[in-house]
């Protein structure tokens, strides 16, 4: 099944296509959005994700939050690792644990799996420097591919954006 994938700064959300139209995803309980976070607890040695992830660091569970994940993507962060429960974990790991998260909720909600995804993407993820920018849309590819999607598209998102509103039941 196709879906659209929006990777947030702050949110997320997934559509699919059915029927020929685009159906939000239920991906976090009644939510169609997700908060882009993931929390590595340290008491129970499991991870976390969207608002869970938030309530747990909220409520002072010992862990590691991690959020906008997008910011690293076309920066030299996401070559380097971070320290999470005593060992080294690449940024781009948890980028794609982010994605097999977003992409299990989807194929739960849908009922099938998702295996081709068109995702929105900023008109720069790195302003003024084209490199970093399409080394940016690369790795992301790189990262859904890892996550299971095996047909990747980019959309820019003031695009899908236009294309919503001229034609809502696109």
């Amino acid at each position: 099944m196709r879906c659209g994938i929006d990777f947030g700064t702050s949110n997320s959300a997934v559509v699919g296509l059915v029927n020929g139209v685009a159906v939000p995803c239920q991906i976090e309980g009644t939510h169609e959005t997700i908060p882009t976070a993931v929390f590595y607890d340290f008491e129970d040695r499991k991870t976390y994700f969207g608002r869970q992830a938030i309530a747990r660091y909220v409520e002072g569970y010992e862990g590691r939050l991690m959020r906008s994940l997008k910011s690293v993507l076309g920066s030299s962060l996401l070559n380097e690792s971070t320290i999470i429960g005593g060992k080294r974990v690449a940024f781009r790991d948890v980028i794609r644990d982010f994605f097999f998260h977003i992409k299990d909720r989807g194929e739960v909600f849908f009922g099938q799996s998702l295996d081709q995804a068109t995702l929105g993407r900023p008109v720069f993820f790195v302003d003024d420097d084209p490199e970093a920018d399409q080394a940016a849309e690369n790795t992301l590819r790189e990262i859904a591919g890892e996550a299971g999607f095996s047909g990747v598209t980019f959309e820019y998102e003031p695009s899908a954006a236009l294309r919503d509103w001229v034609d809502p039941a696109h």
